[in-house]
């Protein structure tokens, strides 16, 4: 029940967040003689994807769809007067909270996968190739940095009880950290750049020249990375077991 539960919660917004990161993959490969065109210089059809795709708006379109599933959980229902059912069902609030959390977070690789399957079967429609191992490569970036984004979000729904303040403040909070990042001291640790770890800009893994991931990932940062993800959603399971709803 309480998977099941979970699951419809998160249901809507990832098939939305799904349809939308397909139809934002699609336009990009149709349009992309015309985007190519225009460019100055002229970008081949791989850093025409990658610039298009994991540096601008699939990037950017992932990170607020990990936003928004994180803005959920037991405040909210308590705000629209919900949680007395979930509170009734025979398991504990961590395990409520922590169900959730999960749940939520596999909207967040459904979300990540669609450009590994979109991207390469749009690409072969108009005549191009772009290579199913760079997607999938990309994908492990987006989950691991996803987790931060996704459960930064969780951290501060299980904290702010209004609805989807807790979006509003997560997005200024990474903006600010995205200014942050300019710091000259932080400029010399690029694996705590999240938003380049996930296109792989400046990273020693990827070959700006031909725009192609080509040494091994970051797994220990995307192992981090997920750490904490997790640690974040352990403290929102912690801040609801003292709550009285």
């Amino acid at each position: 029940m309480l998977w099941y539960k979970s699951l419809r919660e998160i249901r809507n917004v990832t098939l939305v967040g799904m349809a939308g990161m397909a139809a934002a993959c699609v336009l990009i490969v149709w349009n992309e003689k015309t985007m190519r065109w225009h460019a100055d210089p002229q970008l081949s059809y791989v850093a025409y994807i990658w610039k298009s795709v994991y540096n601008s708006i699939g990037r950017d379109l992932f990170v607020i769809l990990a936003i928004i599933l994180g803005a959920g959980g037991l405040l909210q229902e308590k705000a629209q007067g919900t949680s007395g059912f979930t509170l009734s069902l025979p398991v504990s609030r961590g395990r409520i909270v922590l169900t959730r959390a999960l749940i939520g977070y596999l909207g967040v690789l459904a979300i990540a996968a669609v450009p590994v399957l979109v991207v390469p079967l749009a690409s072969h429609y108009v005549g191009e190739l772009y290579p199913v191992g760079q997607s999938a490569g990309f994908f492990f970036l987006w989950a691991g940095c996803g987790a931060v984004f996704y459960g930064l979000t969780f951290l501060l729904a299980h904290r702010i009880e209004s609805e989807y303040v807790s979006v509003l403040v997560a997005i200024p909070s990474l903006m600010l950290y995205g200014a942050m990042l300019n710091l000259r001291w932080l400029e010399r640790l690029r694996m705590l750049d999240l938003f380049s770890l996930m296109n792989g800009e400046d990273m020693p893994f990827f070959n700006e020249g031909s725009h192609l991931l080509v040494g091994p990932l970051p797994w220990m940062a995307l192992g981090i990375m997920l750490a904490i993800g997790a640690a974040f959603a352990i403290a929102a399971a912690r801040r609801m077991q003292p709550l009285d709803f």
